[in-house]
């Protein structure tokens, strides 16, 4: 099982944009917005929610990355960081294979800082080799196209 963990956004175009991605990649189970403020949670969660809905997706609203760790029973956790925060690097054959046997979650930030001290404790920071926190649709986008290729054209 995977989840995509967007936390601490609070644009909501930020939001419906990551939602967007989500919903390009079937192989996902779920979105959870955890810690979501501002516009994000006035407007861009219903706005989330109802294009899941539409689509016969999940999407699940949490006050904090604790619990969508705690609710989702996760197995393992993945917190998405600039390079200078992590010295391991995304691997999207590990991940692959951990998403089938066991229940994994990929955090992204969706505000303009990293995770806390504290969020980072809760799982591993890996990176994809940026210098600088992209947004998150970006990330999530750049995270997915790597653990499920889509459109290669064969030579």
């Amino acid at each position: 099982m995977l989840a995509l963990i967007i936390h601490n956004v609070y644009s909501s175009v930020k939001l419906v944009e990551a939602v967007d991605v989500y919903l390009e990649y079937p192989e996902v189970d779920i979105l959870v917005v955890s810690k979501a403020v501002s516009s994000a949670a006035q407007s861009g969660v219903p706005e989330a929610e109802k294009k899941a809905y539409l689509r016969g997706r999940k999407v699940l609203y949490v006050p904090d990355l604790k619990d969508a760790v705690e609710v989702l029973n996760l197995d393992k956790v993945y917190l998405i960081v600039p390079r200078r925060l992590s010295k391991t690097f995304f691997d999207p054959d590990v991940i692959r294979k951990e998403a089938v046997e066991n229940r994994v979650g990929l955090v992204f930030t969706g505000g303009d800082m990293s995770f806390t001290s504290a969020e980072l404790s809760l799982g591993e920071p890996i990176t994809l080799g940026f210098k600088e926190l992209l947004p998150p649709s970006s990330l999530i986008a750049v995270s997915l196209y790597l653990l499920y290729p889509k459109n290669i054209p064969e030579e």
